[in-house]
């Protein structure tokens, strides 16, 4: 019998979750407990919404003047080095304190920037989604919409290598 996503996967029991509710101030705490790099957000039914990523969470403690899209040429400011600008524990403290007031469903990734496929799609299919976007993969039942889990270049390795 040939390899699924499902059979590689690691599953929803074993991974830390965030529900639309959350804040982003919430993710940050589960993030750095946990150490996960990015968080799936599901309905309190199980149904997939979304993914919340550090790197999002990192855009979000830089100053927005370093961020903004400039519209005419689609390319963001390059500011080249922040290394100018100060920043003592305080004022970190106050950064991450401002993300209590931020909804998590706000700052989702972009759903088309994140790959999501059936349990049951071959593993060389779900190589390939891994390999094309860059990222992890979701899996989500295609009937219900339910999250099951998710593949990730070190998820395969721990099922082939382990």
């Amino acid at each position: 019998m040939s390899l699924t996503c499902h059979d590689v996967m690691l599953p929803k029991d074993r991974q830390h979750l965030v529900y639309p509710e959350n804040s982003v101030f919430d993710a940050f705490h589960i993030m750095r407990e946990s150490r996960a790099r990015f968080l799936p957000v599901v309905h309190k039914d199980g149904t997939y919404a979304g993914v919340f990523t550090a790197p999002t969470l990192l855009r979000l403690l830089l100053p927005r003047a370093a961020t903004i899209n400039l519209g005419w040429d689609d390319r963001r400011t390059n500011l080249g080095n922040l290394g100018f600008m100060s920043m003592e524990k305080e004022d970190f403290d106050a950064q991450i304190d401002r993300l209590h007031k931020e909804n998590i469903t706000d700052f989702m990734s972009d759903p088309s920037n994140i790959p999501t496929t059936a349990p049951n799609t071959p593993v060389m299919a779900g190589i390939l989604l891994i390999y094309q976007y860059k990222r992890h993969l979701i899996l989500v039942e295609p009937d219900t919409q339910k999250f099951v889990g998710t593949v990730s270049a070190n998820s395969l390795l721990d099922r082939v290598l382990g």
